[in-house]
């Protein structure tokens, strides 16, 4: 008889599926070149032409934002499930993989507030059967307390927030700018141009954005871009990029995550 295959490992090839369907979904909406040249003058001492790029449509009207959804629900479902095999069998209907901050296990502080209080006295709950190998390992998972950034921590701690967010309210999915810009115009003498708008490496131009280095006089300009999708999360990195973060994340519970903690699966999962 073939073996069964863990669920928390099931969950994990589902969401990598999922994320498949939303590079595609990604794809389809960038096809669509959901972007356009708004041209106006603007100024009032020295009125010139301004030309902006602006999105004529909103990937939240798309399936990506639920496609995003069940690839959340997947990669935060496998955590819980992994952390339910590693638990003693009379905690596993409560068991949540712990996800709350670096230093959690430490003693409660004078004056701490309530949030910290509640989880560090859930931090101690959720281990109290665990070896101390394995508390080893959830420590380590553990996000910093220093603002967000790009340790692999912060990718299950995004995956955590955005599962939380998903619990109340549509994933608010936005198109903040694009990563890639050609831009195409005719001169007054008839000639076409074709340039390369340079934007720099990590960041886009943003929505409403001027379209810079376009000639005076030029007409008929029309751009082509490569749009980022992302999900709004109000922080200060301001967004996350999809598919990509998702798919590090996935990668990640599958080829960290879940090889550091499965020596410890207990042999009553069935």
């Amino acid at each position: 008889m073939a073996a069964v295959v863990p669920s928390y490992l099931a969950k994990v090839t589902r969401a990598k599926k999922h994320l498949v369907e939303l590079d595609a979904e990604i794809q389809r909406y960038a096809a669509q070149r959901p972007y356009d040249v708004s041209t106006r003058v603007e100024g009032k001492k020295k009125p010139r032409t301004v030309r902006r790029l602006v999105f004529t449509a909103d990937p939240a009207d798309t399936d990506i934002p639920i496609i995003t959804a069940d690839v959340i629900y997947n990669l935060r479902s496998s955590l819980d499930h992994l952390m339910s095999a590693l638990v003693a069998k009379k905690d596993r209907s409560s068991a949540m993989f712990p996800i709350y901050f670096d230093g959690v296990w430490e003693a409660i502080v004078p004056g701490e507030n309530q949030q910290r209080v509640k989880e560090r006295t859930r931090w101690a709950s959720d281990i109290k059967t665990l070896p101390d190998a394995a508390i080893a390992v959830l420590q380590r998972l553990q996000p910093p307390e220093d603002g967000w950034d790009n340790t692999d921590a912060n990718l299950i701690q995004l995956v955590n927030r955005l599962s939380n967010r998903d619990r109340h309210e549509k994933l608010p999915t936005i198109a903040p700018g694009l990563l890639e810009l050609t831009v195409r115009f005719k001169l007054p003498d008839g000639k076409r141009r074709t340039k390369r708008a340079p934007i720099p490496p990590g960041s886009v131009l943003e929505d409403k954005a001027q379209i810079a280095d376009i000639p005076d006089g030029a007409v008929d300009v029309k751009i082509e871009g490569v749009p980022l999708v992302a999900i709004d999360i109000a922080h200060e990195v301001r967004y996350v990029p999809l598919p990509a973060k998702l798919d590090a994340a996935a990668r990640f519970i599958e080829e960290r995550v879940i090889p550091s903690l499965s020596p410890f699966v207990r042999g009553d999962t069935g």
